[in-house]
């Protein structure tokens, strides 16, 4: 049990905050959840009975006010990231922000400058970082198993066709509800990661459901740092469960993981490696990795602001993961290739 609880308040309660008030109970004693916020009040009322002596809130402000509230959890419509976690940081509060860690880069440097003024502990909900299947896959990488990575590629996809088509819902709305800015920030956080960055862009982007007023549907292509290919696809518009998949192929082997595949993650050294290999210790459970990831962000944070550690995910890797989604943005307007 920690000498002191880290006392949360939840801003934003949306269908994304299950998993992190999940993140907040699988930790026990270490934290309580104090206050909550939403614009539904009546969502508010309907949790609040589940966290006694809570406070609820319409007003992320009158949250913020609340001095028994060391730390905020922000999953809010990504245009209000930045507002909300500036504010958060200015009372002194500890904050986790839903990816993107905003909508613009520049605000996104401002976050991070003022969260190392303060002395607070900032970082972004980026589960990508705590999916098994890919700490499993830094581990092979390290080992040069495959050799020089020739070529990568990645695919997101799941279906947001349901909100899209409600008018009353921020997603597939002008000018931040697009699917690359959403999702392509997880890969570009990956390829930082695991390849170094990449080097440069080529976007294409394209619109399917009819009631969305940005993209579902979004197409990457570019370098990595070393010079290896890569192709990005991320889709809102996919009737499956939601998932990741990442092929990487080197001069010696090629790994593929696959979330909705059992076993998650082989790898297969040369073209007569017909059987493969299982990567061992990564579940197949297509309904709960991504849930699980959420979970171990959360206690990851709590546990930084307990320990007085930086997180596990670095703001500046966030920041970097955002400003490639802007060089593809500009990469669709150009028609070009844009250079990181």
């Amino acid at each position: 049990m920690a000498e002191k609880k880290v006392r949360v308040g939840l801003i934003g309660l949306g269908s994304i905050s299950y998993a992190h008030e999940a993140g907040y109970s699988e930790l026990g004693e270490d934290c309580q959840i104090v206050a909550l916020c939403d614009i539904n009040e009546e969502e508010v009322n309907n949790r609040i009975g589940m966290y006694a002596g809570a406070k609820g809130y319409t007003r992320y402000q009158e949250l913020l006010d609340n001095p028994s509230v060391d730390m905020v959890d922000i999953t809010v419509p990504h245009v209000m990231h930045y507002e909300i976690a500036k504010a958060a940081l200015e009372k002194g509060k500890h904050v986790l922000v839903e990816k993107p860690i905003t909508v613009i880069s520049s605000q996104a440097e401002e976050l991070i400058a003022l969260a190392k003024q303060k002395g607070l502990k900032f970082s972004v909900a980026e589960n990508t970082h705590f999916v098994t299947a890919y700490l499993k896959a830094e581990e092979i990488l390290k080992q040069g198993l495959l050799g020089d990575i020739w070529s990568v590629r990645t695919l997101i996809a799941g279906s947001e066709a349901y909100r899209i088509k409600d008018p009353n819902l921020w997603h597939g709305k002008a000018p931040y509800g697009g699917v690359i800015l959403d999702s392509s920030v997880h890969n570009f956080y990956l390829f930082k990661w695991l390849f170094g960055g990449v080097k440069d862009v080529l976007g294409f982007a394209s619109k399917i459901i009819p009631e969305g007023e940005m993209e579902d549907n979004g197409l990457i292509l570019g370098h990595l740092a070393n010079g290896a290919e890569f192709l990005l696809h991320t889709s809102c518009t996919f009737e499956i469960p939601w998932t990741e998949r990442v092929e990487i192929y080197g001069s010696q082997g090629g790994m593929i993981i696959d979330q909705l595949v059992d076993p998650v993650v082989k790898y297969y050294m040369g073209s007569g490696d017909i059987d493969g290999t299982v990567v061992e210790g990564v579940p197949f459970d297509p309904m709960a990795w991504k849930f699980n990831s959420m979970i171990a962000e959360v206690g990851d944070f709590v546990h930084a602001v307990i320990e007085d550690r930086p997180p596990r995910i670095d703001p500046q890797d966030a920041l970097y993961a955002l400003k490639a989604a802007e060089a593809v943005a500009r990469s669709i307007e150009t028609k070009k290739f844009v250079s990181m």
